[in-house]
């Protein structure tokens, strides 16, 4: 089975926890460990052994029968799996409080991701690099695009302007959008969003506090 169809065919459940079987892996390598055992991971993550073993066969995690996966190869294939072996360039818009914040996030390229450019309209922002990133005018955001050949757009903008940036990007060339405004963009067809829902993810927290 090709990569291309693995991703296709592979759950967001499973992808989600991809990360964090990642992670462990690391650690495991770090420690000079070779094998790890389903049970052992779901020690570490407290999710059922079953649910593990699927979750790494589907990417094609590599193991030794009766011993357990391969922590350098598992590391491999999930880091292919995921695309990050590989970075790959993004822009930011909308240099607020959370775009600064993400703009200082330095574990981005250990995740495939590096931004190498934001956009603002606002004058006190326009020309003052954020930890070492440019920002630009958004009027320059076509050009820029073009120029870097970028695809992947972070928004951290306000809901009503959202809309209009996502429609500019997209007929740039845009081919995904991690979006952190709380509006749901219309796409063409070819175009992912990933959209992260603060309010939700609040709500979710205090939810489960107040059912302790």
């Amino acid at each position: 089975m090709s990569l291309s169809t693995r991703r296709k065919s592979i759950s967001v459940q499973t992808i989600r926890r991809l990360p964090q079987y990642l992670r462990i892996f690391y650690n495991f390598h770090t420690y000079g460990r070779e094998l790890v055992s389903s049970t052992d991971l779901a020690a570490e993550t407290h999710l059922l052994p079953i649910v593990i073993k699927k979750d790494l066969q589907s990417v094609g995690a590599p193991s030794k029968r009766r011993a357990g996966f391969k922590v350098a190869g598992t590391i491999h294939v999930i880091e292919q799996f995921l695309g990050w072996n590989n970075l790959n360039k993004a822009f930011l818009v909308g240099v607020g409080h959370l775009g600064a914040a993400l703009l200082g996030f330095d574990g981005f390229k250990n995740h495939g991701l590096e931004i190498v450019a934001a956009f603002d309209t606002r004058p006190e922002k326009v020309g003052v690099p954020v930890n070492g990133v440019p920002v630009y005018h958004t009027a320059q955001l076509t050009s820029i695009i073009e120029k870097e050949n970028l695809k992947i757009a972070v928004l951290t903008l306000p809901a009503a302007a959202a809309q209009g940036v996502t429609d500019t990007l997209t007929a740039a060339g845009i081919k995904a959008i991690w979006n952190f405004a709380p509006v749901n963009l219309k796409v063409p067809s070819d175009v992912v969003v990933q959209k992260e829902d603060i309010a939700s993810g609040l709500a979710e927290l205090c939810a489960k506090l107040k059912s302790r």
